[in-house]
């Protein structure tokens, strides 16, 4: 199990860091079987189950600083999918069997708080212990105490660094996930923490483009999913870009070449101003998004039909600027506002 960057390491070290190796292997097999059961969603939050993770989770931090260049990365991975990310799948499958203010529920509920209290802490340690300063990136960092003073300065190697401002972007794409999933639960408004959680991660690593893909599946079907298209074009043009939003990006298109022929076919009909003015809105958004997937490539059109539907667009983008913003009471006729689509966010 030794790494490539080993060999110069002190055979002590050596061995612990194999021996750290094969618990966290051999817990990760018992929490598979626990998983891969047809009760899981019972198993999971029972006390020695939980026990198995919270141990896991250990595991992983010493292992992740005792060797961050060569073990930080794969003892992040599966701290996240083992101890948190695939419980909470398990959850999201079983939904049916998660009754309202039932055990089970808020279990879940509990699981995902201690989630968040955990990268928090995990996100501060990091900063303090590689003194990384993050200041202009996000608005919470971990502070010196001026009347003790500076630390000495850290003994790290630039690829230890590298890993460190890593693991910093990855914790807040982490909590982002955490609060949109709590923003999913009845009772529980995160969806803005979840956004600042996600630009923040931007913000430490702007080449990234994971967190685009994470805000794009908050959006869900906001604006005819004029929004989550953005975000999924902003993550694929990134410098290094999320393989998953390539497969959001064509399921949404497809729904909206289903959307703009459905919306052609209707008839025309006499309808009060209100209604009108949520019609004229749809048919211009669903047509853009029709358009941005005719302008994708790879799509072959004639050149007369992609002419036209861009008139149409236009005239209906000049169309919807003469109304007026509706009165804040008014929400019922807006676009619908969120859908929770399959998009393979983690």
């Amino acid at each position: 199990m030794s790494g490539p960057g080993q060999d110069s390491e002190p055979e002590a070290k050596v061995l612990l860091i194999k021996r750290l190796y094969r618990a966290v292997v051999e817990s990760v097999h018992k929490l598979d079987v626990i998983i891969g059961s047809k009760a899981s969603y019972r198993e999971v939050f029972k006390p020695e189950n939980i026990s198995l993770r919270n141990k896991l989770r250990e595991l992983c931090v010493k292992l992740m600083f005792l060797h961050p260049v060569d073990y930080g990365r794969k003892a992040e991975e599966l701290l996240w999918r083992k101890v948190y990310y695939e419980v909470i799948q398990v959850i999201k499958t079983n939904k049916k069997h998660i009754h309202s203010r039932s055990a089970l529920e808020c279990a879940y509920r509990t699981h995902l708080i201690a989630g968040v209290g955990f990268y928090q802490h995990l996100l501060l340690y990091i900063q303090s212990h590689y003194q990384l300063e993050l200041q202009d990136c996000i608005d919470w960092t971990h502070v010196t105490d001026p009347l003790i003073g500076r630390k000495k300065p850290v003994s790290a190697t630039p690829k230890e660094m590298e890993w460190a401002q890593m693991a910093c972007h990855r914790c807040l794409v982490y909590l982002g996930d955490l609060a949109r999933y709590q923003n999913e639960l009845a009772g529980v408004e995160s969806e803005q923490l979840a956004e600042r959680f996600y630009h923040q991660a931007l913000s430490v690593m702007p080449h990234v483009g994971m967190p685009f893909n994470q805000l794009g599946t908050l959006a869900g079907s906001k604006f005819y999913n004029v929004e989550a298209t953005y975000y999924y074009l902003r993550c694929i043009q990134s410098e290094s870009p999320f393989e998953g939003a390539y497969g959001n990006l064509k399921r949404l298109f497809d729904k909206a070449a289903k959307m703009y022929h459905q919306v052609k076919k209707q008839e025309m009909k006499k309808l009060s101003p209100s209604r009108q003015r949520s019609k004229d809105i749809k048919h211009l958004l669903v047509s853009f998004m029709y358009l941005q997937s005719l302008l994708q490539p790879k799509n072959s059109l004639m050149e007369t039909e992609l002419t036209s539907l861009c008139q149409s667009v236009l005239e209906d983008f000049n169309l919807v600027l003469f109304y007026l913003p509706p009165p804040s009471h008014a929400g019922a006729h807006h676009p619908p506002q969120r859908g929770r689509g399959g998009a393979a966010a983690r």
